[in-house]
């Protein structure tokens, strides 16, 4: 599941347009793909995995269309919160650490949305965890004209969506 948070207006002064939550895995498929695939033969799970990368972009890519028909305005940028994490590239490395899964998972996902973003032809940013501004003040404003729930997933989406807004002037 993806959160999208649209945002309108300047850095200064936001307006909360629209939130969706996209799922992204359909029900035929493991939400948490390497962890499926840790029991499987190398070429099924190499199969897997990419069975769902391709239908969590493609989930993407209808959902940010959905949020953006919604819009009063058209969308510039998708911003991504992201970690910045390590893997190693064989699958059998991954599979082998439930850490490793679980941040493979978090990659895959995060990724699903960068390029259905630009499957769309929007620009796709990716907006580290650390660097999303605090805006304490904006979030408070977002988070009432939003409404419920307003947990941090959907903060940390507001954030990364002010960090794309224009400054005054």
């Amino acid at each position: 599941m993806a959160v999208t948070v649209a945002l309108g207006g300047q850095a200064a002064a936001p307006r909360f347009l629209s939130r969706l939550e996209i799922a992204l895995v359909p029900a035929h498929l493991p939400a948490q793909p390497y962890h499926a695939a840790a029991g499987l033969e190398p070429s099924a799970a190499r199969t897997l995995v990419a069975q769902v990368e391709l239908a969590a972009e493609d989930a993407a890519v209808a959902g940010l269309r959905a949020v953006a028909h919604g819009l009063p305005a058209t969308v510039s940028a998708v911003a991504v919160v992201v970690r910045p994490v390590s893997l190693p590239s064989d699958l059998a490395d991954i599979t082998r650490s439930h850490t490793r899964m679980h941040a493979g998972e978090g990659i895959l996902y995060r990724e699903a949305m960068l390029a259905a973003a630009r499957r769309c032809g929007w620009v796709a940013i990716a907006v580290d965890e650390e660097s999303l501004p605090v805006a304490s003040h904006a979030l408070t404003v977002i988070g009432r004209d939003a409404g419920r729930p307003w947990r941090r997933i959907e903060k940390d989406a507001a954030r990364a969506a002010l960090t794309q807004l224009p400054e005054a002037g």
